[in-house]
């Protein structure tokens, strides 16, 4: 497992799970301050559902029953497990990468599919990449995925970091709209936010319960806990939507930085309302996410 230490900052990583990260922690005069939810100790075959934060690529969200329509070709993917009979965050968290570069502060990991491959049946072959940049107030993630097939390929990128204390956390986002769902989280169409998950001033998420898409913010979110001394910053681009999961019953929350809305490849809205990314072959697209770690 890459470690990466700098000043009062340690991050972990567990290329081989899903190029995710396991640990993000900031040290202090009191202790150790996770600002990710950790994996937990002793986990012999963890599963990428238990990390700190994962990649979505080539997509991020879910499709509806796995199957669409791009270019005169059509794709039927194999459902996932979480929400059958839908595929959803693309491949690489559920695959295997390979550790390109590392050093004390920063390790690049690289994915690659092939589009023939018969388990996970999208038609186009590509890479992608994450380098993980680790400096004395912060981590910064940055994200490529490029085309390398013949023929155009639809796209996203995404990453879902997990927030543990949900009951003393404070979100604040600027989230002007919001995609109304189903009951299968699949999209149904995009609206003015609602009261009850606006977050332009700090809102305790000890209550809110939520799982959707958001589009139209800069990119920035801020969490606070009330009974800890370090803040969470952070700053996205190429990611003009967001996903907010706070799942009732449970102590974490999700905000996740992404590049599309769920579903874009089978909405009827334009590329410019979904964010659906199509790479030509040979063309790269990138999210960058930074976490700066302040005190509160």
């Amino acid at each position: 497992m890459p470690k990466l230490t700098r000043g009062n900052l340690e991050v972990v990583l567990m290329p081989g799970t899903g190029g995710c990260i396991a640990r993000f922690a900031a040290a202090h005069d009191g202790g150790l301050q996770q600002m990710l939810r950790p994996l937990p100790a002793g986990f012999a075959t963890p599963d990428p559902l238990d990390m700190a934060c994962y990649p979505l690529v080539p997509f991020s969200g879910r499709i509806t029953n796995g199957r669409f329509a791009f270019a005169g070709r059509t794709v039927q993917l194999p459902p996932d497990d979480i929400c059958p009979p839908h595929a959803i965050h693309g491949r690489g968290w559920r695959a295997g990468w390979e550790v390109a570069e590392q050093s004390r502060t920063q390790a690049r990991l690289r994915f690659a599919h092939d589009g023939g491959d018969r388990h996970w049946t999208w038609p186009w072959s590509f890479e992608a990449g994450q380098l993980f940049a680790l400096d004395e107030a912060g981590l910064t993630v940055t994200m490529h995925l490029t085309n390398r097939s013949a023929e155009a390929m639809p796209a996203g990128l995404g990453l879902h970091p997990f927030f543990e204390a949900r009951a003393t956390a404070r979100l604040t986002a600027h989230l002007p709209r919001v995609w109304e769902s189903d009951a299968q989280g699949i999209p149904t169409g995009i609206v003015a936010t609602p009261e009850k998950w606006r977050f332009d001033e700090p809102r305790a998420m000890k209550r809110v319960e939520v799982d959707h898409c958001f589009s139209g913010g800069d990119g920035h979110f801020r969490i606070d806990w009330e009974d800890r001394p370090f803040a969470l910053r952070i700053e996205s681009a190429g990611a003009p939507h967001a996903i907010v999961f706070a799942p009732p019953g449970e102590d974490f929350f999700c905000a996740e930085p992404v590049s599309h809305a769920p579903d874009a490849v089978n909405r009827p809205e334009p590329e410019s309302v979904t964010g659906l990314v199509v790479l030509a072959p040979g063309e790269t697209m990138e999210l960058t996410c930074r976490f700066g770690v302040e005190p509160r």
